[in-house]
């Protein structure tokens, strides 16, 4: 059975990695992700990471995986939506300085996300942080069928209908429809 860590521990000392590997099971909060400001998306909870470390030689492997929660608009009427994220991940830590992977490993690093270590210890907050950023939602609906804002007065039309009166066509074209056509007769 390998060694566990928990607790908010993503920087780990090579030096008390087991031969037989490490289970890391931990929380991490959004601040200490120290993630990219955007005033639309956040992290409402704490980010589980979990997985497994092995050490072969100098290079360091993980494999597990991250949840969380992030909070973001919906694409069609802006109410704030949770939406629930789970990633695989599957990360090398090489030393730093040695040069990545030869070509002949290119399969290999398909798989794997590369990142280096100091050849005393391994810091997971980039990968960690590389894969929250990459599982925000590029669109949200808070649900299939979300009907949005009205166009003209912005009226949330999930709550309600709306009596606006919306000309259909192409605004562009409306300077087409001030011409007259020549009488053919």
């Amino acid at each position: 059975m390998s060694p566990s860590l928990s607790g908010h521990v993503l920087i780990v000392d090579l030096a008390k990695l087991p031969a037989q590997g490490l289970i890391l099971e931990t929380a991490i909060g959004p601040a200490e992700l120290a993630l990219p400001e955007d005033g639309q998306l956040s992290i409402t909870a704490p980010v589980q990471v979990r997985g497994r470390l092995t050490k072969v030689m100098e290079q360091v492997y993980f494999h597990g995986s991250i949840c969380g929660t992030v909070a973001a608009p919906c694409s069609r009427c802006l109410e704030s939506v949770d939406d629930g994220f789970e990633v695989e991940v599957r990360g090398v830590f090489l030393p730093s300085g040695s040069p990545r992977l030869s070509d002949d490993d290119a399969v290999v690093t398909d798989a794997l996300d590369v990142y280096s270590h100091d050849g005393s210890r391994i810091n997971l907050y980039p990968l960690v942080r590389d894969q929250v950023v990459m599982a925000f939602p590029v669109q949200t609906l808070c649900r299939e069928d979300c009907a949005g804002l009205c166009q003209a007065c912005g009226a949330n039309l999930n709550e309600q209908p709306c009596a606006c009166e919306i000309e259909s066509g192409d605004p562009r074209f409306a300077v087409l429809k001030q011409l007259k056509s020549p009488d053919l007769t």
